[in-house]
C-alpha cells in the first residue's frame, strides 16, 4: 500500500509529506520512504496559525483554517507528486493537521478539515489520529513510538528514539530478544514529551533577533549560560513529572521566553546568553530523562528539525556520555521526514484495524484503532 504522510508540527515551520510503500513481512512491517517534500508555510497561513496559537483569532479565522490547511495540503500533495514522482497512485493520506490546543484529558485540537482534504485530492484521507487515545484517558501523545518500534528497533543495540521538533519526545528501545518486530499495542512500551524541543529556542530568536530560528545553533554558541535562569527554568513542574505525560504550546511558549527575558535582561545580559540559556534546558531536559530511565541505552537515534542545530547536538552528547547519539539520517530514514512517515504508518494501521497508541505510553484504558477516515465523492 502507498501511503502519504503529512505533517505540520509544533514548529509550525513546513509542510512535510513522506510517500511510503507499507507492507507486512513475516516478522516485521516494512515502510519504504519512496519521497520526501517539504515545502515552507504560506505566510498568511502561518500568521493564521499563529493568532490561533496565541489565541487571538476570530470565530472566522478559526472556522476557515481547517479548510485553508486542507488546501494548503492538497497544493503541496500535488507540488510533491509533480516533482517526486513516485510511480505508483497513492492510497490513502494519513494527515496529523495543525495542534491548535493540546489539552488531556478534556481534549485535543488538530485544525484539519479531512473531508475537504478528501474531496481536493480524491483519495481516502485518515485524520484526527490523537482523540481516540484522549477519549480513553490517554494523553493523545506519543504516537509516534508504534513507528519507533516498527522500524527502529534493533536486536543488536538498546536504542532512545529522540525527535526535536517544537516539543522534544523519546521512546525507549530495548534490544529485541524474539527476532519479530511488529508492533503490539499491549507492550509495556515506555516513550513521553521530555519538554521543550525548539520551542522556546525558536520564539527567542524571532523576539530578539527577527530570525524564525537559529540556524546551526549559531546564536546560542555566541552566548554564555545564564545559570541562575538555567536553575529556574529546571525547576518547572513539568519535569518532575513521571510518564505517561505529553506537552506543548500550553505550557512551554512565546509568553515564557518574554516573561524570563524581561527577568534576566535587567541584569544586562546579552540576548545571545538568554537563546544560549534555552537551548541548555532542551539539551539538559533530554539528558535528564535519558539518564533517569534508560541510562545504559547504546544509541540515540535523533531526528527531527531539532538536528540541523549543531550547537544543540553537541550540547546533548555532553548529557549523553553514555551512549552513541547520531542522527535518523545514518540509519537510512532522513531526519526531517520521521515523522511525516510516522504518520503514513499510523494511516495504514487504522486501514489495517489495527490499533495506534501503547497505552503504556500514553495512559488510555486501552489500544485504539486511531482516527477518522474521510471518503471522496
Amino acid at each position: 500500500m502507498v501511503v502519504a504522510g503529512i505533517m505540520t508540527g509544533t514548529s509550525v515551520d513546513a509542510i512535510d509529506i513522506a510517500i511510503c510503500d507499507i507492507e507486512t513481512l513475516s516478522d516485521s512491517h516494512s515502510v519504504t520512504l519512496l519521497s520526501f517534500y517539504s515545502q515552507t508555510f504560506p505566510s498568511d497561513l502561518r500568521d493564521y496559525i499563529m493568532l490561533s496559537l496565541e489565541g487571538n483569532a476570530t470565530i472566522k479565522q478559526l472556522c476557515n483554517l481547517p479548510f485553508q490547511l486542507a488546501s494548503a495540503f492538497a497544493e503541496t500533495l500535488s507540488e510533491a507528486q509533480r516533482s517526486q514522482p513516485v510511480g505508483s497512485t497513492i492510497d490513502i493520506i494519513g494527515a496529523h493537521g495543525q495542534t491548535l490546543y493540546h489539552n488531556p484529558p478534556f481534549g485535543t485540537w488538530q485544525a484539519l478539515s479531512g473531508s475537504a482534504l478528501s474531496a481536493l485530492t480524491n483519495t481516502i484521507v485518515v485524520s484526527d489520529f490523537r482523540a481516540a487515545d484522549v477519549a480513553l484517558g490517554g494523553q493523545g501523545a506519543p504516537l509516534v513510538p508504534m513507528f519507533d518500534v516498527a522500524v527502529l528497533t534493533s536486536s543488536e543495540v538498546s536504542r532512545v528514539a529522540l525527535n526535536i521538533g517544537g516539543i522534544a519526545n523519546i521512546t525507549l528501545l530495548p534490544r529485541a530478544t524474539h527476532g519479530n518486530t511488529i508492533p503490539d499495542a499491549t507492550s509495556p512500551v515506555i516513550a513521553f514529551d521530555v519538554g521543550p524541543g525548539n520551542v522556546l529556542i525558536d520564539a527567542a530568536s524571532q523576539i530578539y533577533f527577527g530570525k524564525q530560528f537559529d540556524e546551526g545553533g549559531k546564536i546560542a554558541q555566541a552566548g554564555v549560560i545564564i545559570e541562575p535562569l538555567l536553575n529556574e527554568l529546571k525547576n518547572h513542574q513539568f519535569f518532575a513529572l513521571d510518564p505517561p505525560k505529553s506537552t506543548g504550546r500550553e505550557t512551554f511558549n512565546r509568553a515564557l521566553v518574554e516573561y524570563f527575558g524581561e527577568k534576566f535582561r535587567a541584569a544586562l545580559r546579552p540576548w545571545e546568553d538568554i537563546i544560549a540559556t534555552f537551548t541548555e534546558l532542551t539539551a539538559w531536559c533530554i539528558g535528564d530523562h535519558i539518564d533517569r530511565y534508560f541510562p545504559l541505552a547504546d544509541e540515540v537515534i535523533v531526528s527531527g528539525g531539532g538536528t540541523q542545530n549543531l550547537y544543540l547536538i553537541e550540547r546533548i552528547k555532553l548529557y549523553c556520555k553514555n551512549s552513541s547519539v547520531i542522527t535518523s539520517d545514518v540509519i537510512g530514514i532522513p531526519s526531517k521526514a520521521k515523522e511525516a512517515m510516522a504518520f503514513a504508518y499510523l494511516a495504514w494501521r487504522t486501514s489495517n484495524r489495527l490499533p495506534g497508541n501503547f497505552p503504556s505510553a500514553t495512559g488510555a484504558s486501552r489500544p485504539a484503532i486511531l482516527g477518522s477516515i474521510s471518503f471522496p465523492s
